[in-house]
């Protein structure tokens, strides 16, 4: 199945071949790797260079070791959280701005609108309806303190979800997610979550009403005045963290 590798950067060449097979379709979820003596022998590495490289695997989520006499690495679903942490720590080294952030909410996240506005079930829009309830909870009960506004995170991912597109989904929510780690350090005001709860109204009877072209400038709008709230907040358009 596998092929003997270089010496030069061996670990590196054993994560590239087992990619390489799931991305294929030659090994699919619940599959087990051959034990560790066969991977050696077919590889032609060390215990530790093996071990290195399947530490490294399981590590982004691609395999799960498990011990014992029926243990072993078995191919496992990459986990959603941790694909989106790992492209999220990349970001933390990037001069990401508020503005970034907001020009690619308002390509994919107003097309999402749209497309839900056509397609999403009443399940969904009763999800977001409830939502809408919560925030407006969370806003009446809002003080100065830190305030997590998840329902603000929810909303967003729950349109996403309904245009079944995993890519899609992926990119919402490692927006969604980077974006609630900047409210940790701009914490949003009362007149902020005034905005997040209008805007997701306004969005929301666009998706009932069908109507997808409302639905996306509703979307895009409430992104826009969320940049724009958000950067007076920071007070500068940079994002740097310490």
């Amino acid at each position: 199945m596998f092929d003997t590798i270089r010496p030069n950067k061996a670990p590196q060449q054993i994560i590239s071949q087992i990619r390489k097979q799931i991305f294929e379709g030659k090994l699919l979820p619940g599959d087990k790797l051959l034990p560790e003596n066969k991977l050696m022998k077919q590889f032609n590495v060390s215990k530790q260079t093996l071990r290195e490289a399947l530490r490294a695997l399981e590590f982004v989520g691609l395999i799960e070791i498990s011990k014992g006499i029926t243990g072993g690495a078995k191919i496992v679903e990459m986990d959603n959280r941790i694909a989106i942490e790992l492209l999220a720590n990349f970001l933390y080294f990037k001069k990401l701005s508020i503005h970034h952030l907001a020009e690619v909410r308002n390509v994919i996240e107003s097309y999402a609108a749209g497309i839900a506005a056509k397609s999403m079930g009443d399940a969904e829009k009763d999800m977001l309806k409830d939502l809408i309830e919560l925030a407006r909870k969370e806003h009446n009960s809002y003080t100065s303190s830190p305030h997590s506004f998840s329902s603000d995170l929810k909303f967003h991912c729950t349109i996403a979800n309904s245009t079944k597109n995993p890519l899609l989904v992926l990119i919402v929510d490692l927006i969604e997610s980077v974006m609630a780690d900047e409210k940790t350090v701009i914490i949003p005001d009362k007149e902020m979550y005034a905005s997040i709860v209008n805007g997701h109204e306004r969005i929301y009877q666009a998706i009932v009403e069908k109507n997808s072209n409302r639905a996306m400038t509703e979307m895009s709008h409430h992104i826009t005045e969320i940049e724009d709230f958000m950067i007076k907040l920071r007070k500068k358009d940079t994002w740097v963290r310490s």
